[in-house]
């Protein structure tokens, strides 16, 4: 797994919510900020399932391409001192208030240069930098997930490719809720062909 790649429960206007799950667990010599609180699943929550792969040492590093893309931070409020980025805070806010945005977007890139590091400095704004795995391939798979009170369901995203394989064999505890999560599929499954053939009798 790669060790930045987090999970992040999903709000209405917050693509990434408090909540957050890391891939693999940090070790003592990874840095304090890759560690993960915590969190307890609840029901009605949302949630972004986001699974990266690699074939060499899972440590993604930033490129030497320079970050363009960006998302304002709702959760977050600071009173600016430079004109300039009040000015970009001000655009973002209007046009691009929920949803990440490239800085080509902005109608002054000029000034979105020298404003957008300070918005980034208090938390305003959350940089998307473009990060590599040198050391290997990268395999990715993402989806969204609802947790109802009749179980989990997936919602956007395509099939897990058939490449995501492991030979380690899940614990006790594991493999008693992917079993649980299967037997709960096959009966949503068996639950929806009996109501179609309903409606191809009825007919």
């Amino acid at each position: 797994p790669i060790s930045s790649v987090r999970m992040h429960q999903m709000k209405r206007y917050v693509l990434d919510g408090v909540k957050e799950v890391a891939l693999k667990a940090a070790g003592p010599e990874d840095p304090e900020e890759e560690k993960v609180p915590d969190c307890k699943f609840e029901q009605a929550e949302v949630y972004a399932v986001d699974v990266a792969m690699s074939t060499g040492d899972g440590k993604a590093r930033p490129g030497e391409l320079r970050t363009t893309v960006f998302k304002r931070n709702v959760e977050k409020q600071y009173l600016l001192k430079v004109k300039a980025s009040r000015q970009v805070l001000a655009e973002v806010d209007k046009k691009y208030p929920t949803m990440p945005f490239t800085m080509r977007h902005l109608s002054d890139l000029r000034s979105a240069k020298l404003g957008i590091n300070e918005c980034i400095a208090h938390g305003l704004l959350t940089p998307y930098p473009s990060l590599h795995e040198y050391s290997g391939k990268v395999a990715h798979f993402k989806c969204t997930v609802l947790l109802l009170p009749s179980g989990t369901s997936r919602v956007t995203g395509l099939s897990l490719p058939s490449y995501f394989t492991t030979e380690t064999q899940p614990d006790e505890e594991t493999a008693k809720i992917i079993q649980e999560i299967a037997d709960a599929e096959a009966k949503r499954a068996a639950k929806k062909a009996a109501k179609k053939k309903t409606k191809k009798t009825k007919k």
